[in-house]
Protein backbone atom coordinates (compact mmCIF):
# COMPACT_ATOMS: atom_id res chain seq x y z
CA UNK A 1 0.00 0.00 0.00
CA UNK A 2 1.30 3.46 -0.93
CA UNK A 3 0.96 6.68 1.04
CA UNK A 4 -1.09 8.10 -1.81
CA UNK A 5 -3.70 5.42 -1.14
CA UNK A 6 -4.25 5.96 2.58
CA UNK A 7 -3.33 9.64 2.90
CA UNK A 8 -1.96 11.57 5.86
CA UNK A 9 -4.75 10.70 8.28
CA UNK A 10 -4.80 7.06 7.28
CA UNK A 11 -1.06 6.89 7.96
CA UNK A 12 -1.48 8.54 11.36
CA UNK A 13 -4.13 5.98 12.20
CA UNK A 14 -1.81 3.10 11.29
CA UNK A 15 1.13 4.55 13.22
CA UNK A 16 -0.81 5.26 16.39
CA UNK A 17 -2.97 2.16 16.70
CA UNK A 18 -2.41 0.18 19.89
CA UNK A 19 -0.38 2.93 21.53
CA UNK A 20 -0.59 2.45 25.29
CA UNK A 21 -0.66 5.33 27.78
CA UNK A 22 -0.09 5.79 31.46
CA UNK A 23 -3.69 6.82 32.11
CA UNK A 24 -2.75 8.42 35.41
CA UNK A 25 -0.71 10.98 33.47
CA UNK A 26 -2.20 11.07 29.94
CA UNK A 27 -5.67 12.62 29.82
CA UNK A 28 -5.79 12.83 26.02
CA UNK A 29 -3.16 11.36 23.72
CA UNK A 30 -3.22 11.15 19.93
CA UNK A 31 -6.22 12.55 18.08
CA UNK A 32 -6.67 16.23 18.86
CA UNK A 33 -4.96 19.59 18.30
CA UNK A 34 -2.77 18.95 21.35
CA UNK A 35 -2.13 16.19 23.85
CA UNK A 36 -3.41 16.80 27.39
CA UNK A 37 -1.19 15.61 30.23
CA UNK A 38 -1.52 15.67 34.00
CA UNK A 39 1.41 17.12 35.92
CA UNK A 40 2.32 15.67 39.31
CA UNK A 41 0.76 18.65 41.09
CA UNK A 42 -2.55 18.12 39.27
CA UNK A 43 -2.15 20.88 36.67
CA UNK A 44 -3.09 20.05 33.07
CA UNK A 45 -0.33 20.47 30.51
CA UNK A 46 -0.93 20.76 26.74
CA UNK A 47 1.67 19.60 24.22
CA UNK A 48 1.67 20.11 20.45
CA UNK A 49 4.15 20.19 17.58
CA UNK A 50 4.09 21.32 13.97
CA UNK A 51 6.62 21.11 11.14
CA UNK A 52 7.06 23.40 8.13
CA UNK A 53 9.06 22.32 5.06
CA UNK A 54 10.38 24.72 2.45
CA UNK A 55 8.62 24.19 -0.87
CA UNK A 56 5.58 22.58 0.78
CA UNK A 57 4.44 24.90 3.58
CA UNK A 58 6.24 28.04 2.49
CA UNK A 59 8.49 29.50 -0.19
CA UNK A 60 11.07 32.24 0.17
CA UNK A 61 9.86 33.39 -3.25
CA UNK A 62 6.63 34.45 -1.54
CA UNK A 63 7.44 35.16 2.10
CA UNK A 64 10.31 36.72 4.01
CA UNK A 65 12.34 34.68 6.47
CA UNK A 66 10.79 36.76 9.28
CA UNK A 67 7.29 35.83 8.10
CA UNK A 68 8.24 32.14 7.97
CA UNK A 69 9.40 32.31 11.57
CA UNK A 70 6.28 34.11 12.72
CA UNK A 71 4.05 31.57 10.99
CA UNK A 72 5.98 28.57 12.35
CA UNK A 73 5.24 29.57 15.94
CA UNK A 74 1.76 30.99 15.28
CA UNK A 75 0.50 27.67 13.86
CA UNK A 76 1.44 25.92 17.11
CA UNK A 77 0.00 28.68 19.30
CA UNK A 78 -3.27 28.26 17.42
CA UNK A 79 -3.41 24.55 18.37
CA UNK A 80 -3.11 25.41 22.06
CA UNK A 81 -5.82 28.07 21.77
CA UNK A 82 -8.07 25.54 20.01
CA UNK A 83 -7.99 23.39 23.16
CA UNK A 84 -8.86 26.35 25.38
CA UNK A 85 -5.33 26.67 26.77
CA UNK A 86 -2.51 29.19 27.10
CA UNK A 87 0.84 28.60 25.35
CA UNK A 88 3.90 28.63 27.61
CA UNK A 89 7.23 27.10 26.46
CA UNK A 90 8.60 26.22 23.02
CA UNK A 91 11.61 24.42 21.60
CA UNK A 92 12.59 24.98 17.97
CA UNK A 93 14.45 22.54 15.73
CA UNK A 94 15.72 23.49 12.28
CA UNK A 95 17.32 21.55 9.44
CA UNK A 96 19.39 23.74 7.14
CA UNK A 97 21.22 23.35 3.83
CA UNK A 98 24.94 23.89 4.26
CA UNK A 99 24.87 26.99 2.04
CA UNK A 100 21.96 28.66 3.87
CA UNK A 101 22.48 32.37 4.47
CA UNK A 102 23.05 33.04 8.17
CA UNK A 103 21.21 36.36 7.96
CA UNK A 104 18.08 34.57 6.72
CA UNK A 105 18.17 32.07 9.58
CA UNK A 106 18.62 34.89 12.11
CA UNK A 107 15.73 36.78 10.52
CA UNK A 108 13.51 33.68 10.78
CA UNK A 109 14.31 33.42 14.48
CA UNK A 110 13.59 37.12 14.87
CA UNK A 111 10.12 36.41 13.48
CA UNK A 112 9.60 33.63 16.02
CA UNK A 113 10.81 35.88 18.83
CA UNK A 114 8.35 38.56 17.72
CA UNK A 115 5.44 36.11 17.81
CA UNK A 116 6.65 34.67 21.12
CA UNK A 117 6.52 38.14 22.65
CA UNK A 118 2.95 38.70 21.40
CA UNK A 119 1.69 35.44 22.95
CA UNK A 120 3.94 35.31 26.06
CA UNK A 121 5.75 32.18 24.87
CA UNK A 122 9.24 31.36 26.17
CA UNK A 123 11.56 29.81 23.57
CA UNK A 124 13.76 27.62 25.75
CA UNK A 125 15.83 25.45 23.39
CA UNK A 126 15.92 23.32 20.28
CA UNK A 127 18.25 21.63 17.81
CA UNK A 128 20.00 22.34 14.49
CA UNK A 129 21.04 19.81 11.84
CA UNK A 130 22.12 19.77 8.20
CA UNK A 131 19.71 18.89 5.39
CA UNK A 132 20.57 18.26 1.71
CA UNK A 133 18.53 20.89 -0.08
CA UNK A 134 15.83 22.77 1.86
CA UNK A 135 15.01 24.36 5.19
CA UNK A 136 12.79 22.55 7.69
CA UNK A 137 11.58 24.14 10.92
CA UNK A 138 9.76 22.28 13.68
CA UNK A 139 8.27 23.84 16.80
CA UNK A 140 7.19 21.85 19.86
CA UNK A 141 5.02 23.89 22.20
CA UNK A 142 3.75 23.37 25.73
CA UNK A 143 0.66 25.04 27.14
CA UNK A 144 -1.50 24.85 30.22
CA UNK A 145 -5.18 24.76 31.09
CA UNK A 146 -7.28 24.53 34.22
CA UNK A 147 -8.26 20.93 35.03
CA UNK A 148 -11.52 20.05 33.31
CA UNK A 149 -11.55 23.15 31.06
CA UNK A 150 -10.11 21.69 27.88
CA UNK A 151 -12.28 21.47 24.75
CA UNK A 152 -11.79 18.41 22.54
CA UNK A 153 -12.88 17.75 18.98
CA UNK A 154 -14.90 14.75 20.22
CA UNK A 155 -17.60 16.62 22.17
CA UNK A 156 -20.06 17.58 19.41
CA UNK A 157 -23.59 16.21 19.89
CA UNK A 158 -26.68 16.09 17.64
CA UNK A 159 -28.59 19.35 17.94
CA UNK A 160 -25.46 21.43 18.65
CA UNK A 161 -24.99 24.55 16.55
CA UNK A 162 -21.76 25.09 14.58
CA UNK A 163 -20.00 28.47 14.76
CA UNK A 164 -16.86 30.11 13.43
CA UNK A 165 -15.08 33.01 15.11
CA UNK A 166 -14.30 35.05 12.00
CA UNK A 167 -14.24 35.27 8.19
CA UNK A 168 -12.61 32.48 6.19
CA UNK A 169 -10.75 32.17 2.91
CA UNK A 170 -8.30 35.09 3.14
CA UNK A 171 -5.16 32.95 3.50
CA UNK A 172 -6.11 30.81 0.50
CA UNK A 173 -6.81 33.96 -1.49
CA UNK A 174 -3.39 35.28 -0.51
CA UNK A 175 -1.69 32.08 -1.65
CA UNK A 176 -3.54 32.28 -4.96
CA UNK A 177 -2.27 35.83 -5.47
CA UNK A 178 1.29 34.78 -4.73
CA UNK A 179 1.11 31.94 -7.24
CA UNK A 180 -1.06 33.75 -9.79
CA UNK A 181 -0.41 37.53 -9.67
CA UNK A 182 -3.41 39.66 -10.67
CA UNK A 183 -2.19 43.11 -11.79
CA UNK A 184 -5.58 44.81 -11.57
CA UNK A 185 -6.55 43.41 -8.15
CA UNK A 186 -7.55 46.19 -5.70
CA UNK A 187 -4.44 46.90 -3.56
CA UNK A 188 -6.33 46.94 -0.24
CA UNK A 189 -7.94 43.57 -0.95
CA UNK A 190 -4.67 42.05 -2.13
CA UNK A 191 -2.76 43.36 0.88
CA UNK A 192 -5.32 41.96 3.31
CA UNK A 193 -5.19 38.49 1.76
CA UNK A 194 -1.40 38.41 1.39
CA UNK A 195 -0.93 39.30 5.05
CA UNK A 196 -3.46 36.64 6.08
CA UNK A 197 -1.38 34.01 4.30
CA UNK A 198 2.10 35.17 5.27
CA UNK A 199 1.48 36.48 8.79
CA UNK A 200 -1.43 34.64 10.48
CA UNK A 201 -2.41 36.03 13.87
CA UNK A 202 -4.46 33.59 16.00
CA UNK A 203 -6.84 35.23 18.45
CA UNK A 204 -5.44 34.91 21.97
CA UNK A 205 -8.72 35.06 23.88
CA UNK A 206 -11.45 33.27 21.89
CA UNK A 207 -10.45 29.72 22.85
CA UNK A 208 -10.12 30.54 26.54
CA UNK A 209 -13.51 32.24 26.59
CA UNK A 210 -15.18 29.37 24.75
CA UNK A 211 -13.67 26.79 27.10
CA UNK A 212 -15.35 28.60 29.97
CA UNK A 213 -18.82 29.13 28.55
CA UNK A 214 -20.12 26.05 26.82
CA UNK A 215 -18.22 25.06 23.66
CA UNK A 216 -18.66 21.29 23.26
CA UNK A 217 -16.05 20.71 20.51
CA UNK A 218 -13.46 22.95 18.92
CA UNK A 219 -10.75 23.04 16.23
CA UNK A 220 -8.63 25.73 14.64
CA UNK A 221 -9.26 26.19 10.93
CA UNK A 222 -5.79 25.23 9.72
CA UNK A 223 -6.69 22.67 7.03
CA UNK A 224 -9.99 24.24 5.92
CA UNK A 225 -13.46 24.40 7.45
CA UNK A 226 -14.65 21.22 5.73
CA UNK A 227 -11.56 19.26 6.81
CA UNK A 228 -11.99 20.42 10.41
CA UNK A 229 -15.66 19.42 10.40
CA UNK A 230 -14.72 15.96 9.17
CA UNK A 231 -12.28 15.76 12.08
CA UNK A 232 -14.87 16.92 14.63
CA UNK A 233 -17.64 14.71 13.26
CA UNK A 234 -15.37 11.69 12.98
CA UNK A 235 -14.13 12.05 16.55
CA UNK A 236 -17.65 12.75 17.88
CA UNK A 237 -19.47 10.07 15.89
CA UNK A 238 -21.95 12.53 14.37
CA UNK A 239 -22.87 14.19 11.08
CA UNK A 240 -23.34 17.84 10.22
CA UNK A 241 -25.10 20.30 7.96
CA UNK A 242 -23.29 23.46 6.77
CA UNK A 243 -25.16 26.39 5.21
CA UNK A 244 -22.94 27.90 2.53
CA UNK A 245 -24.73 31.25 2.63
CA UNK A 246 -23.81 31.67 6.30
CA UNK A 247 -20.08 30.98 5.95
CA UNK A 248 -18.46 34.38 6.61
CA UNK A 249 -16.29 35.74 3.80
CA UNK A 250 -14.63 39.16 3.99
CA UNK A 251 -15.54 41.57 1.14
CA UNK A 252 -11.83 41.85 0.30
CA UNK A 253 -11.67 38.09 -0.28
CA UNK A 254 -14.71 38.38 -2.54
CA UNK A 255 -12.95 41.17 -4.45
CA UNK A 256 -9.86 39.00 -5.04
CA UNK A 257 -12.05 36.05 -6.02
CA UNK A 258 -13.90 38.23 -8.51
CA UNK A 259 -10.62 39.24 -10.15
CA UNK A 260 -9.45 35.61 -10.20
CA UNK A 261 -12.72 34.22 -11.55
CA UNK A 262 -13.07 31.88 -8.56
CA UNK A 263 -16.01 31.25 -6.25
CA UNK A 264 -14.80 32.60 -2.86
CA UNK A 265 -16.76 29.84 -1.15
CA UNK A 266 -14.12 27.38 -2.43
CA UNK A 267 -11.45 29.24 -0.47
CA UNK A 268 -13.64 29.63 2.62
CA UNK A 269 -14.56 25.94 2.80
CA UNK A 270 -11.37 24.25 1.62
CA UNK A 271 -8.53 26.79 1.77
CA UNK A 272 -7.30 26.55 5.35
CA UNK A 273 -4.64 28.47 7.30
CA UNK A 274 -7.21 30.98 8.52
CA UNK A 275 -6.53 30.04 12.17
CA UNK A 276 -10.01 31.06 13.23
CA UNK A 277 -11.84 28.61 15.48
CA UNK A 278 -14.75 26.39 14.50
CA UNK A 279 -16.71 25.16 17.49
CA UNK A 280 -19.99 23.56 18.48
CA UNK A 281 -22.33 24.37 21.35
CA UNK A 282 -25.87 23.77 22.54
CA UNK A 283 -28.29 26.32 21.04
CA UNK A 284 -29.31 27.57 24.51
CA UNK A 285 -25.69 28.54 25.20
CA UNK A 286 -25.45 30.81 22.16
CA UNK A 287 -26.50 34.03 23.86
CA UNK A 288 -24.04 33.61 26.72
CA UNK A 289 -21.26 32.78 24.27
CA UNK A 290 -22.04 35.78 22.08
CA UNK A 291 -22.03 38.14 25.05
CA UNK A 292 -18.74 36.77 26.36
CA UNK A 293 -17.05 37.03 22.96
CA UNK A 294 -18.56 40.44 22.19
CA UNK A 295 -16.81 41.78 25.28
CA UNK A 296 -13.52 40.71 23.67
CA UNK A 297 -14.44 42.20 20.29
CA UNK A 298 -15.07 38.82 18.66
CA UNK A 299 -18.12 38.36 16.44
CA UNK A 300 -19.13 34.76 15.71
CA UNK A 301 -21.26 33.36 12.89
CA UNK A 302 -23.52 30.30 13.15
CA UNK A 303 -22.89 28.25 10.02
CA UNK A 304 -24.74 24.99 10.62
CA UNK A 305 -25.85 22.21 12.93
CA UNK A 306 -24.65 18.83 14.14
CA UNK A 307 -26.78 15.91 12.91
CA UNK A 308 -27.17 12.33 14.11
CA UNK A 309 -24.57 10.10 12.42
CA UNK A 310 -27.12 8.45 10.14
CA UNK A 311 -27.88 11.77 8.44
CA UNK A 312 -24.33 12.17 7.15
CA UNK A 313 -22.58 15.42 6.27
CA UNK A 314 -24.30 17.85 3.92
CA UNK A 315 -23.87 21.31 2.44
CA UNK A 316 -26.82 23.59 1.74
CA UNK A 317 -25.92 25.83 -1.19
CA UNK A 318 -27.11 29.46 -1.39
CA UNK A 319 -29.70 28.46 -4.01
CA UNK A 320 -31.17 25.83 -1.66
CA UNK A 321 -29.57 22.78 -3.24
CA UNK A 322 -28.46 20.16 -0.72
CA UNK A 323 -25.37 18.15 -1.57
CA UNK A 324 -23.09 15.78 0.28
CA UNK A 325 -20.31 17.78 1.93
CA UNK A 326 -17.30 17.02 -0.28
CA UNK A 327 -14.04 16.16 1.40
CA UNK A 328 -11.42 18.84 1.06
CA UNK A 329 -8.57 20.59 2.79
CA UNK A 330 -4.90 19.70 2.93
CA UNK A 331 -3.61 16.12 3.04
CA UNK A 332 0.15 15.71 2.65
CA UNK A 333 0.05 12.35 0.90
CA UNK A 334 -3.32 11.46 -0.54
CA UNK A 335 -4.13 12.33 -4.13
CA UNK A 336 -7.64 13.73 -3.82
CA UNK A 337 -10.14 12.64 -6.46
CA UNK A 338 -11.31 15.37 -8.77
CA UNK A 339 -14.51 16.94 -7.53
CA UNK A 340 -16.99 19.20 -9.19
CA UNK A 341 -16.97 22.87 -8.42
CA UNK A 342 -19.58 23.94 -5.88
Amino acid sequence: MKLTEIGEFGLIGRLTENISYDRSRVIKGVGDDAAVLRAEDGRWVLFTTDMMVEGIHFSFNYCTARQVGKKALASNVSDIFAMGGLPTFAVVSIALPQDAAVDNVVEMYDGMKETAKVYNVNIVGGDTVKTPDRLVVNVALLGEAEPGRVVYRSGARPGNSIFVTGPLGAAAAGLHLLQNPIPDCPPEAAGYCLKAHCEPAPNSSAGRILAGCGASAMEDVSDGLVSEMYQICGASGVGCRIRAADVPIDPRVRAVAGCAGIDPLEWALFGGEDYELVFTAQPQAEEEIRQALDSAGICIRRVGEINPPGEGMSLIMPDGRITALPRGGHDHFKVAPARQRL
